[in-house]
């Protein structure tokens, strides 16, 4: 007697499927485009629209003429590395659901000193004040709450 084996094939989970780059760089670049829609809204409505790019590019001392497209390079840049960075940390401490929320918020408000008062202050001390000055605290603040909840949240949809 004959008989016939078949042999099952288990199905790679969605997240298994999912290219590592996005994994990686979409939270960031995601986020980073919210952080600046937020900031663009805000300088349209106190400053200009473009201030805040602007503002970055003049602080490191990218001349007027390049500062808008070169702003927009610098901040998504570093948008995209902050991905990365909580992107490597979600994964090693195995964050999820609400902890993961809580998580892209504190990582984004612990980045956010170190970057302009230890980095930025330190190599861009008389240009800094161009970045302040772009938009007000609160639209600076409601951006970055924004950077971390979305930067959670994507990276959640990617990895389900």
């Amino acid at each position: 007697m004959n008989t016939i084996q078949i042999a099952t094939v288990q199905q790679p989970t969605t997240a298994a499927l999912r290219p590592s780059a996005s994994r990686w760089l979409v939270p960031g670049l995601t986020a980073g485009a919210v952080f600046l829609g937020i900031e663009l809204l805000a300088g349209w409505l106190t400053t200009s629209l473009w201030s805040f790019p602007e503002a970055i590019a003049e602080m490191i001392g990218v001349p007027p003429s390049w500062s808008l497209p070169v702003g927009i390079i610098v901040h998504f840049t570093f948008s995209l590395g902050l991905g990365a960075v909580f992107v490597a940390l979600a994964e090693r401490f195995q964050l999820r659901g609400l902890k993961l929320l809580a998580a892209g918020v504190l990582f984004i408000m612990a980045e956010s000193p170190i970057s302009i008062w230890l980095v930025l202050n330190t190599l861009y001390p008389t240009t800094l004040p161009i970045l302040f000055a772009a938009v007000p605290f609160w639209a600076s603040l409601l951006g970055r709450i924004a950077f971390g909840l979305t930067l959670a949240g994507t990276y959640a949809r990617i990895t389900r």
